[in-house]
């Protein structure tokens, strides 16, 4: 008789993991659907691969359990359910009972305890169960009969399985959490005995009970004094951690039975929930269901010449194999840059993911044509910038409903880790294949979704173009003076010495500073300094506390300058050198397009932006960027864009009228808020308003303003109450643009760029408000982004006949490598497409700068 497998799903746990599985998605009008998503794909995934005749999701009781009883602090290190979660919980459950799952749930009692004991009731020769989870606690039930399958991981623990993993037998799991603690459920465990102390202990001496009656035996003096020491708590540890196998699940009799699903309702719900996808994956026309493999012809060879017109997906893997798919053939190569000759098709239509990776390739092979391409990543992005999901994996399994393995899935990680040129070509041929195959169907689904949502222009005017951009910046890369860096990593290292003696001078002692235990005793405990915040491990020193405390002792302040040279010189100063390409004697930045929610650029290895601009060491670091011989560096920064941006968006008059006259908008807001004459503005009121003025655009409360401007917080409210009654509409917009994230879930940049604002209708005040910033911020640091983008894209086709070079983006700022002799025409043609990349109401202007390096250059 073939055994059969009753699934228990451990539910509670199951839906937090699901929630922190993936973040960051949600329906168009703001609904948070990450959890929901994950744990329906999984329970699909479940029903179609298994077909279960016995399954049950778990949950936990409402109230509290008999461990509540036991330990007043059982779980009391929990956080509440998150917002974001409980709002998706209800659909959850509608889901579970849509697909036929029985749910099971008993008063007073814990999902582990009733899956314990249906694991004893059920587990037999004939019926295995398999419990769904990736809980530890779970781990102990393991043996012959039942088996743990931790489905996000694809992980299946048998009793070997589970000694691998954590060391011991599954019949000394408790044993080891009694010892070891739990800080997910709070138990106590024996302070001072970790994991690897509690494994040496049970393999050595067996159960706990024999541990604690022979503590005598125990080898290691500070083991057996800290068992001394904790025999109560390590008692109570396993109490708690131990599961009843017998829990009383009252005389109803527990359906276990997998019922016929309700495919109406099921589908009713995930179109509420915009899961095309799952739309279709569940449906009964299996005709229509899309393959996980490529099911036509594979051939191993050259790409083929193709015709121009056609179109076909290509997708690359790490540079050193490519596909193309055309007709119902996947033709696959492992040469490396075979697909460059491709790229070089002007008249070709190619479907690509991430297409910028291999236009870089391509560019700095010497091919510069290039071939139409609708890139899928680019697509997803336009449609929500902040939804987080742009992988070509996230984007088949939410379009198509097809599970396609990552490039990290494939090499694997850590020890177990491969190269690429360790794959079989078996492995190649189903990577390749698979991903190459989703292409063109995601392209016709996020086509439509593009004019669904209207983003058609910031898609094929602005992202599209600037794919080209971008990649002839990264292939260009910038100069980077190796023997400067040199000399500054000396100077940084001599002021560091310096700092590290006056800070053991203000400390008393010498200690090590980047060590947080450390420096939480000298300043907490030996310097008595109020205690801020603590961790896990102690007190914490991060970045916000140190500044709360920078004011009341000297040494906080002086930590964070010694932090932020030391990361300067770790990060930049000395990692640079090795980032010159040894070919180009270049630093060749990666500009990443597809990662920002308001819409700007960023850029990695290395990243420019956190480059500071206004301390000296930063500005020694940007004359390390230097030009070659017969060229100059040329700057072109934005004055004030978001300001203006402002202005144009609220139609504040006052605003538009001080842009118009050129006038000192930071003096100007000076004299509205503090009711003075303009000339008698001093310096320090003129920088309190300047705060005031950009604290509004990210949506600065009064506590942050205070915290900024070190003033009471009565205070700082009053200058915001006085700021929006002399600017209203400001005040219009800030109110106005609220509401209509409320309403519709998301907000818009002027040219239309969207992105949804998860927990603009959250009942936690914080949570909401943070929203709330969000919506007034977005659309003008995203319209700021959306039009420095137009500029780049222009400029862009007026640099193709010259020799010059833009090489650089940060924020509101454009570098440009400019030959000697271009320098007038630069200047003149890059100010002018720069303020007249999109019409405002008020004037948009740019400031130019000029010199042998980045830093002269401002």
């Amino acid at each position: 008789m073939k055994t059969r497998n009753i699934y228990l799903i451990d539910g509670s746990s199951y839906i937090y993991r699901a929630f922190y599985a993936m973040r960051n998605l949600s329906t168009s009008k703001g609904m948070p659907t990450n959890a929901i998503y994950i744990l329906s794909r999984m329970l699909i995934k479940l029903i179609k691969e298994e077909s279960p005749q016995k399954i049950c999701f778990v949950l936990d009781s409402k109230g509290p359990t008999h461990r509540h009883d036991m330990y007043e602090d059982y779980k009391a290190t929990r956080q509440k359910m998150p917002e974001d979660l409980q709002a998706q919980f209800p659909y959850i459950i509608r889901i579970i009972e849509a697909l036929g799952i029985p749910i099971v749930r008993r008063e007073s009692l814990e999902a582990d305890d009733i899956i314990a004991t249906l694991a004893r009731r059920y587990g037999g020769t004939s019926e295995k169960v398999v419990i769904i989870s990736g809980d530890k606690d779970l781990m102990q039930l393991v043996n012959e009969n039942t088996t743990v399958w931790d489905t996000l991981k694809d992980k299946v623990y048998g009793p070997d399985e589970v000694k691998e993993k954590y060391g011991v037998y599954p019949e000394y799991i408790a044993d080891l959490l009694a010892i070891m603690g739990d800080s997910s459920d709070n138990i106590p465990g024996v302070a001072g005995i970790g994991a690897k102390g509690a494994v040496a202990l049970i393999d050595s001496m067996g159960h706990l009970d024999n541990i604690l009656s022979n503590i005598e035996s125990v080898s290691q003096k500070r083991y057996k004094k800290a068992l001394q020491e904790n025999i109560d708590s390590a008692r109570t540890g396993y109490e708690l951690v131990r599961l009843d196998r017998d829990a009383d699940l009252g005389t109803e009799i527990i359906e276990i039975d997998m019922e016929q699903g309700d495919q109406d309702l099921l589908n009713s719900i995930f179109k509420e929930l915009e899961f095309r996808a799952m739309i279709e994956e569940t449906g009964q026309d299996k005709a229509n269901k899309t393959p996980d493999v490529f099911e036509g012809k594979i051939e191993y060879s050259p790409l083929p010449d193709l015709p121009g017109g056609v179109l076909a997906g290509m997708y690359i893997l790490e540079n050193t194999a490519s596909a193309l798919i055309m007709d119902d053939t996947v033709y696959i190569c492992r040469d490396r840059g075979a697909y460059l000759d491709i790229l070089n098709r002007p008249g070709l239509n190619l479907c690509m993911h991430d297409a910028k990776r291999a236009l870089v390739e391509a560019k700095r092979s010497g091919i510069h044509k290039g071939c139409r391409c609708f890139d899928t990543m680019l697509a997803a992005y336009c449609i929500d910038a902040a939804s987080g999901t742009v992988s070509l994996e996230d984007l088949s399994r939410a379009y198509l409903g097809r599970d396609i393995r990552g490039t990290k899935d494939m090499l694997g990680s850590g020890r177990n880790a491969r190269k690429m040129a360790d794959l079989d070509d078996k492995e190649i041929e189903y990577h390749l294949a698979t991903h190459v195959n989703a292409l063109v169907p995601l392209k016709e689904r996020l086509q439509k979704e593009i004019t669904d949502v209207g983003v058609e222009r910031i898609y094929s005017e602005i992202e599209i173009p600037l794919l080209d951009v971008l990649a002839g910046m990264e292939a260009r890369g910038v100069f980077v003076d190796k023997g400067l860096l040199s000399e500054i990593s000396k100077e940084i290292s001599f002021h560091i010495e310096g700092m590290e003696e006056k800070i053991y001078s203000l400390s008393g002692r010498p200690f090590n500073i980047n060590s947080p235990k450390q420096l939480g005793e000298i300043l907490f405990e030996e310097m008595g300094l109020p205690i801020v915040k603590k961790t896990k491990t102690g007190y914490s020193t991060d970045s916000k506390v140190l500044g709360s405390l920078a004011a009341r002792h000297e040494l906080p302040g002086l930590i964070l300058d010694y932090r932020s040279l030391a990361k300067l010189k770790n990060t930049y100063v000395d990692s640079l050198p090795g980032m010159i390409d040894p070919v180009t004697g270049r630093v060749h930045t990666r500009f990443n397009q597809a990662t920002t929610a308001t819409g700007r650029i960023s850029s990695s290895e290395p990243n420019l932006q956190n480059i500071p601009i206004r301390t000296d060491m930063g500005k020694r670091i940007r004359e390390a960027f230097t030009a070659p011989e017969g060229f100059k560096i040329l700057s072109a920064d934005y004055s004030q864009i978001e300001l203006r941006i402002l202005a144009h968006i609220t139609r504040d008059k006052t605003l538009i009228e001080s842009f118009a006259n050129e006038m000192d908008i930071h003096a100007r807001t000076a004299a509205e808020v503090f009711d003075i004459p303009l000339e008698e503005v001093s310096e320090n009121q003129r920088r309190q308003a300047k705060t005031i003025n950009f604290g509004i655009i990210y949506g600065m409360g009064p506590h942050k303003l205070s915290g900024e401007l070190r003033i009471k917080r009565d205070v700082a409210k009053r200058y915001i109450e006085s700021y929006l009654a002399k600017y209203p509409g400001v005040g219009n917009y800030m109110q106005t643009v609220s509401e209509n994230a409320s309403k519709d879930g998301f907000v818009t940049t002027i040219l239309g760029r969207r992105r949804t604002i998860p927990g603009i209708n959250s009942q936690n005040f914080n949570e909401r408000e943070g929203a709330k910033r969000i919506a007034i911020n977005t659309p003008i640091q995203g319209s700021a982004a959306d039009i420095i983008k137009i500029a780049m894209v222009r400029i862009h086709e007026r640099l193709k006949t010259m020799r010059s070079s833009m090489i650089i983006q940060v924020h509101d700022e454009l570098v440009f490598e400019v030959a000697d002799s271009e320098v007038e025409e630069l200047s003149t043609m890059v100010s002018h497409e720069m303020e007249n990349a999109y019409p405002l109401n008020v004037p948009l202007k740019v400031d130019i700068g000029i010199g042998d390096n980045w830093a002269r250059a401002h």
